[in-house]
């Protein structure tokens, strides 16, 4: 990924940017200032919780997925679903791209190589509403994070009117 311009932290510093969540002020000015736009930030959540639902729904699990191709070729289908039902929608997110590598390294390190328990599942989902529900507070972290994942869908999508 890009390199966000992230300046080097002491630990102290570190600490802090990982764990204190920043104020209301602060997210409102954040917000601006990356010309965030709610509305696309509540699509994105939306994408990528579906996506997630159906990569948990359709994994036949470990014992049929067992290599990293059957891994793939699973999350390239549930991808291309989504992508799919969005487009009926006029909602067009580009098939391939920094978008699908992301999520796949992402869910590939969060779902696919864990034991996929409920535990697991409750994670991942309580991740994405931290990161993606404005409303909620956040570390600068999360916020970088965010803002990260929001250029890299927002790149990829072409809302058709």
């Amino acid at each position: 990924m890009k390199d966000m311009g992230r300046k080097r932290l002491l630990p102290k510093q570190f600490l802090k940017y990982v764990t204190q969540p920043v104020s209301l002020d602060d997210m409102h000015l954040w917000v601006k200032s990356n010309n965030i736009n709610i509305e696309k930030t509540e699509l994105f959540y939306d994408y990528i919780c579906s996506l997630h639902l159906l990569i948990e729904e359709t994994y036949l699990g470990p014992d049929v997925i067992k290599e990293d191709d059957d891994r793939l070729g699973h999350f390239n289908w549930c991808w291309d679903k989504i992508v799919s039902r969005l487009k009926k929608e006029n909602i067009n997110f580009e098939l391939t791209g920094n978008h699908h590598e992301y999520f796949w390294n992402f869910f590939y390190e969060s779902f696919y190589i864990h034991k996929n328990t409920q535990e697991q599942s409750d994670k991942i989902k309580e991740f994405l509403e931290v990161l993606f529900l404005i409303h909620v507070p956040k570390t600068k972290s999360e916020l970088d994070m965010l803002s990260e994942i929001y250029i890299v869908l927002n790149e990829n999508l072409t809302v058709k009117e």
